[in-house]
């Protein structure tokens, strides 16, 4: 008995798509300017940036030829360090320093208190209301009135290392001091505040175990303050800058 033949399906040929492939245009060709003869490579001087064509034999810069043909590699502007910060590096330590501003809360707070502490005072002798009212909101507005006058002694302290990295706030004005893992710091990103006084807020994308989040680092006046911040954290840090969905600054 012979054994069974065995078959095999017909192997289908596919037609694959043409690939294209683009390359930047990195070349150019030389030709002379009397003559219009185009210049072989033997006759070109790129280090002088000249040429020599070997038709009419005439002598001819080739400066903007070879500078057209040149990869510009873009150049990062160094920050300089503006009015308000301040940086001590001791050790493996970075600190910082930076004076604060004045809210928009607290401008809130001072315009608006004053006003309802005079009507509160009005009700109470007019209308009978309970002295608590005007007690209540004129300690408040000697409460806004002290932190704005004294604004130029509250700071904000940033501690960097190879593992930590912590903010406090002095004094602390109802801010909690925080601390971060340094390693998990991922990026710094800047956006305008949301208090409407024009002020712009620094972010930092944290990854965490169940995935990234995004921490707000602290508020500055200017936004050359935010971005001289963002860059000293980030060189520190050895963090590469790149494009975040959320940056609108």
């Amino acid at each position: 008995m012979e054994p069974p033949i065995e078959r095999y399906k017909d192997v289908e040929k596919l037609e694959l798509r043409e690939i294209k492939k683009e390359f930047p245009k990195v070349f150019k060709k030389v030709h002379c300017p009397s003559c219009q003869e185009e210049v072989i490579a033997d006759n070109l001087d790129l280090q002088n940036s000249l040429a020599k064509c070997n038709s009419c034999h005439v002598i001819f810069s080739i400066e903007e030829d070879v500078e057209s043909v040149k990869i510009k590699k873009e150049v990062k502007q160094e920050l300089l360090r503006p009015e308000g910060i301040d940086l001590f590096h001791f050790r493996e330590n970075l600190d910082i320093t930076v004076q604060q501003h004045i809210s928009g809360f607290d401008i809130f707070g001072i315009i608006f208190l004053p006003i309802v502490a005079i009507f509160s005072v009005l009700f109470y002798f007019l209308k009978g209301a309970s002295i608590y009212f005007p007690i209540i909101f004129t300690i408040g507005t000697a409460y806004f009135i002290y932190k704005v006058l004294n604004y130029s002694k509250n700071k904000i302290y940033i501690d960097i290392n190879d593992k930590l990295l912590s903010i406090k706030y002095r004094p602390r004005n109802f801010n909690k001091d925080r601390s971060f893992n340094a390693t998990e710091i991922d990026q710094l990103y800047l956006k305008p505040s949301s208090d409407g006084m024009g002020y712009f807020t620094i972010y930092m994308i944290i990854n965490g175990v169940e995935g990234q989040r995004h921490e707000k680092l602290l508020t500055v006046k200017t936004l050359s303050k935010a971005k001289y911040l963002e860059q000293e954290i980030e060189q520190y840090l050895n963090i590469e800058q790149r494009d975040v969905p959320e940056a609108t600054a």
